[in-house]
C-alpha cells in the first residue's frame, strides 16, 4: 500500500495539515521550527510490531531556535479567495523585487480580503514571495535591523567593517533569488538607523561621530 506523507504545523493548537516544508504556517502564522511527518495512509504492520511514531524533522537553526507563545485556533480560508490573493501578489511584483512599499499594501489589501489578523497574512504573503522566487525587502528590512542592532546596542558605535558586513549580509543574492535587496534602500536604511538610535560612525583614523 501506498503511503502518502504529509507535513503538519508544530503549534498544538493549529496542527493544520501542510503540503510541504514551510517556514511559516499559512493558517495560524507560526514560525515552524519543528516539522511533524504525517503519514496519512501508513502500511499495514504486523500484529506483533508496534506502531511507528510520527517522524519529527527539525527545521530551525541552533541560534535562532526560539520558544514561541500559543497562537489561537486559526479558522479556514476560502481556496479562492487565497487564490485571488495570490494571483494580486505575482500581479504587483516588478523585476522580481518587492519593496516595503508594496509589501505593506499587499499586506492591508490581504487582511481585507481574507478577513484574516496582520500576522497571518503577513506569513502568507511571505510564503508566496518565497514560491515566487522574489526579493522581500521587508524581510531583509527586519534582519539588517536586527543585525544592527547586536553591533550597536552595546557600545552605540558602528565601524567601517560592520557597516560594510551589514550591507553584504542583505544586498547578496539568496539561494533562489537573482539578487538581494537594493543597496541604496539598505544604505539610506543603515544611516537613518544610526540617527535614530544615536550610533556614532567612524570618522577619519580614530575619531567618531554622529551622522
Amino acid at each position: 500500500m501506498n503511503q502518502k506523507i504529509e507535513y503538519q504545523c508544530q503549534e498544538f493548537e493549529c496542527l493544520s495539515v501542510l503540503p510541504w516544508v514551510v517556514k511559516f504556517c499559512p493558517f495560524c502564522g507560526a514560525r515552524q521550527t519543528t516539522m511533524t511527518l504525517k503519514i496519512t495512509v501508513p502500511p499495514v504492520l504486523p500484529k506483533d510490531e508496534p506502531p511507528l511514531k510520527p517522524y519529527i524533522l527539525d527545521t530551525r537553526r541552533p541560534e535562532r531556535a526560539v520558544k514561541k507563545p500559543s497562537v489561537p485556533l486559526a479558522e479556514p480560508v476560502s481556496d479562492d479567495r487565497l487564490s485571488s490573493f495570490h494571483r494580486d501578489i505575482a500581479d504587483h511584483i516588478s523585476n522580481a523585487y518587492c519593496d516595503s512599499a508594496t509589501f505593506a499594501k499587499l499586506l492591508r489589501h490581504g487582511q481585507n480580503m481574507l478577513g484574516l489578523d496582520a500576522r497571518r497574512v503577513h506569513a502568507i504573503l511571505s510564503m508566496a514571495l518565497e514560491r515566487l522566487h522574489a526579493v522581500n525587502e521587508q524581510a531583509l528590512l527586519d534582519e539588517l535591523d536586527a543585525l544592527l542592532h547586536v553591533c550597536t546596542d552595546a557600545e552605540k558605535k558602528l565601524d567601517k567593517k560592520e557597516r560594510i558586513d551589514a550591507l553584504q549580509t542583505v544586498c547578496k543574492a539568496r539561494p533562489g533569488v537573482k539578487k538581494g535587496m537594493d543597496p541604496a534602500i539598505a544604505e539610506r536604511f543603515i544611516t537613518d538607523f544610526c540617527r535614530r538610535n544615536a550610533v556614532m560612525e567612524r570618522s577619519g583614523l580614530w575619531g567618531w561621530k554622529f551622522l
